[in-house]
């Protein structure tokens, strides 16, 4: 039968799983060279040549629809650090662990503004020497390092699979630096008021995390806080 020719054809080409067949017993043993099917070495013993070869073919279309399933999965990305908040001079290390993409392109980049390609694989593609990137293959995951943090160091960090131009796999960490508060010049430095007047002070600040703002009067009394004292 056609559909018999076709399922012995396909079964020949498994390599892994070389036929003996004895004709004056009529028995076929399917064992396979180097690990078990589904776990354990198999052999099947049918007197009918009929129900051998359909046996034979379902053994083989489920072995094919295995292979298939797990080629299809779709890559994950199973984990990634958490937000750092990092001082000026220190280190940073992110971590992306990914499923199912030994196929496919895992890569680091500096996704704030205008996108910074960072790493390919295990190759670090950023020139600075700040950078470095350690891939573990026993879990596929993928380190990248930052030493000497800089302000403009500061952003969001994408770790992405790339299946195909227009489709990709990608998880994001962020990075914050602190920066000591600094008071702008465009705050109010002296004023000359009459007595009874009203009078507007204003006080610029900027740092991370957001600094707070106080105000004292010469005595180092504390006013109160607020838009208007």
């Amino acid at each position: 039968m056609k559909w018999m020719n076709k399922c012995l054809k396909k079964l020949d080409e498994l390599e892994e799983y070389p036929e003996y067949y004895d004709r004056e017993i009529q028995e076929i043993r399917m064992e396979k060279k180097d690990e078990s099917f589904n776990g354990t070495n198999m052999n099947v013993s049918i007197s009918s040549n009929i129900n051998l070869w359909y046996t034979a073919c379902i053994l083989l279309l489920s072995f094919l629809a295995n292979k298939s399933t797990h080629a299809q999965r779709t890559p994950t990305i199973s984990y990634i650090s958490q937000e750092q908040i990092k001082d000026i001079g220190g280190t940073v290390e992110f971590e992306c662990s990914v499923q199912y993409a030994k196929e496919y392109s895992v890569q680091w980049t500096k996704t704030d503004g205008e996108p910074v390609f960072l790493s390919s694989g295990s190759t670090l593609v950023m020139r600075d020497s700040r950078f470095a990137l350690r891939y573990e293959p026993s879990a596929s995951t993928y380190r990248l390092q930052i030493k000497d943090i800089q302000e403009t160091d500061a952003g969001t960090y994408t770790c992405q699979v790339v299946i195909s131009v227009v489709n990709k796999v990608s998880a994001n960490v962020k990075l914050s630096v602190r920066r000591p508060p600094v008071i702008s010049d465009n705050s109010t430095q002296s004023l000359v008021a009459s007595e009874g007047s009203e009078v507007q002070m204003e006080c610029y600040a900027s740092g991370y995390p957001t600094p707070t703002i106080t105000w004292r009067r010469e005595n180092n009394a504390i006013l109160p806080t607020g838009n208007y004292i």
